[in-house]
């Protein structure tokens, strides 16, 4: 969608001297925003103004003109994603804090998207959306404390838990920690932490399944024709078994990290933010594992291809995101029928599946630091530090206990 710039003169608007403003034009989508020039001309001055004839004091004005255009031009080419908004916040050159709210969302979703963080960027797309409709035209130096208390009760009004209040208002501290070290928002006014407004974190329910209950999993006998839910099974069960993997993780491993004993892989979560060095998560292969791989792994990859049929090399970041979320959708479905049949009360999903992996690791007498190690935690530095490596026997002798029921 071209951006058409242009300068002329407002005719819906006509001054006492007989002259009419002239504004810069910016049109998108065939929609048009005005904005003030400073500068004014009668019908004839403009056509004089356009001709190759122009002099003296309408030849300056034209010279200026050319320059507010050239200036406008300049300001939409460096807009990551343009909108009428984040035009006029750059054009005017606005201070970030008096910047819209939403401008200084859709540079971070730009950014975000180009680093391929899609599920991250919606997320981003999503709080924006939900401010705006809270209260439109929102500043970044409107974000106050009593505006902070304003939106949680009016999210609650709305029948909106906790938990969503807190997604959103992280991704909000999000913008205004980064825009305090840009230097470009006052610590002062800073309105989270105590006795300020402190982000809801919202209810801590029991996410894990007891010995009994994974053992009701893992003996279950499937109808063999069912195709999803076989599926379904077999990856919630790699998920358990594989340190509590998620699908995307799942989705981008390929066949050049398998290994005889072993899988190793580095987490997409935290690949960006470790790529100096990476830290590798390494997976106890077992029958299970193994079974999976035959049953559901392409056959014909190679070094480079993914083990299994869930995205493939030609897909987009916004593509890759979809089919884990569809795939992930799909199997907690499948696993919740199950549950169900199983008489268990808790609605089972992949999440549950990893947080059982570390519950049942503690159960059986592993330290935080190994799980924190299986599970790839990279948010925790004291861990990290602590941590240096477990060697392969131990991690064996700790694999085999989660299917020891």
């Amino acid at each position: 969608n071209k951006i058409i710039v242009a300068v002329c003169p407002d005719y819906r608007r006509k001054l006492q001297n007989e002259k009419y403003p002239l504004k810069l034009k910016i049109t998108f989508k065939g929609q048009r925003r005005y904005y003030a020039t400073g500068y004014s001309a009668t019908k004839d001055e403009w056509l004089i103004i356009n001709s190759s004839s122009v002099k003296g004091k309408l030849k300056t004005i034209r010279n200026e003109i050319v320059k507010i255009e050239s200036k406008a031009e300049e300001k939409i080419s460096r807009l990551s994603l343009f909108s009428f908004q984040s035009f006029q916040d750059e054009f005017f050159e606005q201070p970030i804090r008096y910047k819209s709210l939403r401008s200084i969302f859709e540079d971070a979703i730009v950014q975000l998207e180009r680093e391929e963080r899609i599920g991250t960027a919606k997320c981003f797309k999503t709080t924006i959306n939900v401010l705006e409709e809270f209260k439109p035209n929102l500043k970044l130096s409107n974000i106050t404390v009593k505006l902070l208390n304003e939106f949680d009760i009016w999210m609650q009004t709305k029948g909106n838990s906790s938990t969503t209040t807190g997604i959103y208002l992280r991704t909000l501290r999000t913008l205004v920690n980064k825009a305090i070290v840009e230097r470009q928002f006052d610590p002062k006014f800073y309105p989270f932490g105590r006795n300020k407004y402190q982000i809801p974190t919202g209810s801590k329910n029991k996410r894990s399944l007891n010995k009994e209950q994974l053992k009701a999993i893992f003996d279950y006998k499937s109808d063999p024709q069912n195709y999803f839910l076989n599926r379904s099974l077999a990856f919630w069960k790699f998920t358990y078994l594989a340190n509590g993997i998620n699908m995307m993780d799942i989705a981008n491993l390929r066949k050049k990290d398998l290994f005889e004993d072993t899988i190793v892989f580095s987490r997409q979560k935290t690949k960006r933010s470790n790529r100096q060095s990476p830290r590798q998560i390494t997976i106890i292969r077992n029958e299970i594992i193994n079974q999976t791989i035959k049953m559901w792994g392409n056959i014909n990859a190679t070094e480079n291809d993914f083990v299994f049929d869930i995205i493939s090399k030609d897909d987009s970041a916004y593509d890759v995101k979809d089919k884990v979320n569809q795939f992930v959708k799909v199997t907690n479905d499948w696993m919740k029928k199950v549950g169900k049949l199983l008489g268990i009360e808790m609605p089972i999903t992949t999440y549950v599946a990893r947080h059982s992996f570390s519950t049942m690791l503690l159960r059986k007498g592993a330290s935080v630091e190994f799980i924190s190690e299986s599970l790839g935690h990279s948010d925790i530095k004291t861990t990290q530090n602590y941590l240096a490596g477990f060697d392969l026997e131990a991690k064996k002798e700790m694999m085999k206990s989660l299917i020891d029921f």
